[in-house]
């Protein structure tokens, strides 16, 4: 009997982290196939901070192509990246759970400093422009870059078998890619970090898609292990 495919398309590093943060059991139970579909580059953009008194990551992937924190506020999106702040040397204010509420908080919070995200080329949810329209005056750096890269012939070879896969996806950008390369696959189970990933894969979004409880690595965690399980019982 052929093995279910656990599927990652995230980038290398973000991959790793992510197998590391699974059930190292479980995932005897599946062949891990790799196929990152973004590249993360940097974009080689000056950094200039002098005149922000902190910073906006939305993503881990940023923090390592900007200055060392030095002890600098940092207002976070999601717990990873607020980790990848702080061993960088900023020091996160929150940890807030998606942009909206990134958003609705420094608002409430009235603050009249500048500040810069420090962001990736591709990005949703126009934090910069919101802020500023809510009088918190915020500037735009472009760190990185995703390029997108095509499906390695292993994953083509996974997705084109009798084999159950197991998609996890973490982006829009990601499932639209994806979307584009495979127009229909069988056996293809697709967990989505959001319901705005589910609206990227367009026609091709198969009807059960999983969408986790909150945008977040611990709750995709979560969902990808019980699916492990229900293959671990099969």
């Amino acid at each position: 009997m052929t093995n279910p495919i656990l599927l990652i398309t995230r980038p290398k590093r973000s991959a790793e982290r992510f197998l590391a943060r699974l059930d190292p059991v479980l995932l005897t139970k599946v062949d891990v196939v790799l196929s990152p579909l973004l590249e993360i580059v940097p974009t080689q953009n000056p950094v200039n901070l002098d005149a922000a008194a902190a910073v906006i990551f939305t993503s881990a992937n940023a923090v390592s192509f900007c200055p060392q924190g030095q002890g600098r506020i940092a207002y976070c999106v999601g717990e990873q990246t607020a980790e990848a702040a702080n061993a960088h040397g900023w020091r996160s204010a929150f940890a807030a759970r998606d942009a909206d509420d990134l958003v609705a908080r420094l608002t409430a919070d009235a603050l009249r400093s500048r500040l810069v995200h420090l962001a990736g080329k591709h990005r949703r949810g126009e934090i910069a422009a919101r802020l500023t329209a809510n009088g918190v005056q915020t500037d735009v750096v472009e760190v990185y870059d995703q390029a997108l890269l095509s499906l390695t012939v292993e994953a083509q070879s996974a997705l084109a078998s009798d084999a159950r896969v197991l998609l996890p996806l973490f982006s829009p950008r990601t499932a639209g890619h994806f979307a584009a390369e495979f127009q229909s696959v069988q056996n293809l189970q697709i967990v989505a970090i959001s319901a705005a990933v589910v609206e990227a894969l367009g026609e091709n979004a198969p009807e059960d898609v999983i969408i986790a409880k909150a945008p977040t690595g611990k709750d995709m965690v979560q969902c990808i292990e019980k699916q492990l399980r229900t293959y671990s019982l099969a």
